[in-house]
């Protein structure tokens, strides 16, 4: 028998979507959003009616055993029987609405492991290069078999990465992970394939605004920009994987319309990128803005092609990527220890933690390949250089349970 405990956390995900932070909405976000809206609340009324169901299903179940248990004939025409055949067939109906529902979680979900390039490029100190590529091999025994190994962007805006090439040249030796690098232009992309570089990725953004501060650009000459490196890519066999900044809301223009969201992920998608990572680059995203979102892209872009990327600003990451599976999405990105923040959007603070990303997955029953302990050494190893306490609050928790196991008597 379902218990009442498990209804109320179903019910509670769809009473999460109504809440959305205080952010700056537009004219065209809200027409966009509206539909949206709409549907939830008729969905609102099927939990209403799945509430109903469930309390006169848990109120008759002994009489719904008594029918199972006695001799029932096809021929019986009792109404009370025929109306908790009915009760009972409802009741069904109910368990299979949440059965549904777990289904359609993956069974497997690929991790792809930021924090070598995107939770230390705002790191202000410069982190020395052996520390780099040890974090990178730390990450790789863990059982990722994706970790972003660096930029090739240009030392002047970004300093923390000038030793992209040294960091690539150090881990050609490293087997059964690919190691993505980020390619701003074409110069950058045959940079990286001079160091030995075998997948890429480019950045693009859904909001003008944050485009022109973060790469000096418009989101349509971003793109033609990248489709220079993806033709180039093209020719060398090279997979190429996009990213999209800002794909709920941007620090200057406030809520990002899901449409601008989909144009930038076809765009991408035409041009040939395998894989394309919807980035909420501010944090600000809630289940009630990233699956508007996530709809809009999902009618031009196939969900086998699609990542998500949650900052974790408000503490709202595990619950957008909860939702994200729900939809079919099955890669995730996240960083270690939740380093990292973006130096063109401020107060977004750090990735999502890999570590409570593992946690929360092992805990659905989803296999990721990754063990949890080896990536809580990676973390440590890293927090200790920076001299700083893990971001992830699993990482602290089971550290804190080791400890007090080792320290009793």
């Amino acid at each position: 028998m379902l218990k009442a405990k498990k209804f109320d956390q179903f019910r509670g995900l769809f009473n999460s979507f109504n809440h959305r932070p205080h952010f700056i909405q537009s004219d065209e976000y809200r027409r966009e959003t509206l539909v949206w809206r709409k549907q939830m609340r008729k969905m609102m009324l099927l939990v209403n009616l799945l509430d109903h169901t469930y309390t006169n299903l848990n109120q008759n179940i002994g009489d719904v055993s008594y029918l199972l248990n006695r001799h029932y004939s096809s021929h019986c025409t009792d109404k009370s029987t025929r109306e908790l055949t009915n009760k009972f067939s409802s009741g069904c109906f109910f368990i299979c609405m949440i059965l549904q529902l777990s289904k359609s979680i993956p069974g497997f979900v690929k991790i792809v492991e930021v924090g070598p390039r995107d939770g230390l490029q705002n790191e202000k100190n410069i982190v020395p290069t052996a520390v780099k590529v040890e974090l990178i091999k730390l990450l790789a025994s863990s059982g990722l078999r994706v970790v972003e190994a660096t930029s090739f962007v240009s030392p002047k805006w970004v300093p923390q990465l000038a030793d992209a090439k040294e960091i690539v040249e150090a881990i050609q030796n490293v087997e059964g992970v690919r190691f993505p690098v980020l390619t701003p232009n074409l110069k950058g992309f045959e940079a990286a394939v001079a160091a030995g570089s075998r997948e890429v990725a480019i950045f693009a953004s859904a909001s003008e605004s944050f485009s022109k501060s973060n790469i000096n650009c418009s989101i349509e000459d971003s793109l033609t920009r990248y489709r220079d490196v993806a033709l180039a890519s093209k020719e060398l066999s090279i997979p190429v994987r996009g990213y999209i900044s800002c794909v709920v809301g941007c620090p200057v223009e406030g809520m990002v319309p899901p449409s601008r969201v989909a144009h930038v992920a076809k765009q991408l998608s035409n041009m040939g990128c395998s894989e394309i990572s919807l980035g909420d680059t501010v944090g600000v995203g809630t289940p009630g803005t990233v699956i508007p979102m996530l709809e809009a892209v999902l009618d031009v872009v196939p969900v086998d092609k699609l990542a998500v990327h949650f900052h974790d600003t408000y503490g709202q990451a595990l619950s957008n990527i909860f939702a994200s599976l729900q939809m079919g999405i099955s890669t995730v990105d996240s960083s270690v220890s939740g380093l990292g923040g973006c130096p063109y959007a401020k107060g977004a603070s750090g990735n999502v933690a890999t570590e409570d990303v593992v946690y929360m997955l092992n805990g659905l029953g989803v296999k990721t390949d990754v063990d949890i302990g080896k990536l809580m050494v990676a973390g440590d190893f890293i927090c200790k250089h920076l001299g700083r306490p893990s971001g992830s609050k699993t990482a602290i928790a089971l550290s804190r349970s080791t400890t007090a196991q080792f320290s009793k008597p």
